[in-house]
């Protein structure tokens, strides 16, 4: 799935304002796509 979120760490200016996205996917998608980026 598909998991919004936003910065937690009080570090800097804005933090608040720094979104993040996380998506999970099967551990054999993840693998591939490492050997492509590493490929290409």
């Amino acid at each position: 799935g598909v998991y919004y979120g936003q910065c937690s760490e009080i570090c800097g200016a804005n933090h608040s304002f720094m979104p993040i996205v996380v998506e999970s996917v099967p551990t054999n998608y993840f693998i591939k796509w490492i050997n492509n980026m590493i490929n290409s």
